[in-house]
């Protein structure tokens, strides 16, 4: 789950850099709504590592670094790309939280496990807005 969270540090800054820079006040929206839901989801993930005896982690230098470059590489390459990582981003993440339910349904634990249900749900509607996103932007 630590990978997961790292991603979902991951998810909060490229999201947060984009919409800062989105030339499209609903791309802008939706992006920031994406970012607001990352932090959620941050807290509910550090929440389930804590209570699994974990140390989660508060932030990811490498991370935000990573999310600064890939926002400015949009300039120059294009916001579908950086749409697009984002995107098998999230749909990997959705199957991560999918596996950890499994694992947790088979330890017994049904509420942590629904928690990854819930979580992976946020994931699909995230990648939902994001393939229509990458399927409607004018090409350049």
């Amino acid at each position: 789950m630590k990978l997961a969270l790292l991603s979902e540090i991951g998810a909060r800054a490229i999201y947060n850099h984009l919409g800062r820079h989105a030339h499209d006040a609903e791309l802008e929206s939706m992006l920031g709504r994406l970012n607001q839901e990352g932090a959620e989801v941050v807290v509910r993930l550090q929440d389930l590592i804590r209570g699994l005896g974990g140390r989660p982690r508060r932030t990811s230098f490498r991370r935000r670094a990573m999310a600064r470059i890939l926002a400015r590489a949009s300039r120059v390459i294009g916001l579908r790309p950086v749409l697009r990582v984002c995107l098998n981003a999230e749909e990997t993440v959705e199957r991560w939280y999918g596996e950890y339910h499994l694992f947790l349904m088979r330890l017994g634990d049904r509420e942590r496990a629904r928690t990854c249900t819930e979580l992976a749900e946020i994931k699909h509607l995230h990648a939902q807005a994001l393939s229509a996103w990458i399927q409607n932007l004018p090409s350049r």
